[in-house]
């Protein structure tokens, strides 16, 4: 990836959660918008598939805008104040596993269903719509029946798999049927829950690393699903 992209992701989140859509058009095109959406779901994905290690940590040193995470709310103050410190890989993992893994009960729990389901019950009506989601797009969860299909960092991946299928579109119907499927999964699945997770892992940790990143990502998701809503509108109307 490149240093320009690795910078844009930082600068989107700062302009799109401060301006309105028509202001930010107006520093940037669509494919930089889908490219820096990308990069930050990527960034996201990152910090919740597993234990941050040295050589993303020391990417995230040399190409990212780490001086520019503090404006961008709590979540982004904690993450530079990690960044810009001395991290303790080893420590940030047991936290990690503490959260996250296990053994024991978990603090924050990473599956949707345990936030949306009456008896924070997992595999309940709400993981199968998002495995419902995933078949639709010729997609299976590589634990599927064995682990639910509803963990955050799968369904970061997921968004970030049509993130891609939107950046590669040909036909501008093709995009919309594309951007309508991705407003659709954070409008009935992942925006209705992160907003929970993010408080419950905001009061179960100290770790910066973690807590910024929750913090981070409920702003960011609940922003995009309002790009979304946005531009989909938009493109209605100008079809």
């Amino acid at each position: 990836m490149q240093n320009r992209d690795r910078k844009l992701s930082c600068n989107f989140v700062k302009t799109f959660t401060m301006k309105g859509l028509n202001s930010l058009l107006r520093q940037m095109d669509l494919a930089q918008l889908f490219e820096a959406r990308r990069n930050l779901y990527q960034f996201l994905l990152r910090m919740f598939h597993g234990p941050l290690d040295q050589k993303w940590l020391d990417a995230i040193l040399e190409f990212g805008d780490v001086g520019g995470l503090g404006e961008l709310g709590n979540g982004g103050a904690d993450l530079q104040d990690f960044f810009k410190g001395n991290p303790c890989l080893k420590k940030e993992a047991r936290e990690f596993s503490r959260l996250f893994i296990g053994p024991g009960t978990l603090p924050v729990p990473p599956w949707e269903s345990f936030y949306r389901s009456c008896e924070q019950m997992l595999f309940d009506d709400v993981m199968y719509g998002v495995r419902e989601h995933y078949h639709r797009e010729g997609l299976q969860f590589v634990r599927e029946n064995n682990e639910p299909d509803d963990h955050l960092a799968v369904e970061l991946e997921f968004m970030l798999h049509l993130i891609v299928k939107g950046i590669q579109a040909k036909e501008n119907e093709e995009l919309f049927r594309n951007l309508e499927k991705q407003r659709g999964f954070l409008d009935v699945h992942l925006a209705q829950w992160i907003g929970a997770f993010g408080k419950r892992l905001a009061h179960s940790t100290d770790s910066k690393l973690y807590k910024g990143a929750a913090l981070l990502a409920a702003d960011f998701i609940a922003s995009d699903l309002d790009f979304l809503n946005e531009l989909v509108e938009g493109l209605s109307h100008a079809g």
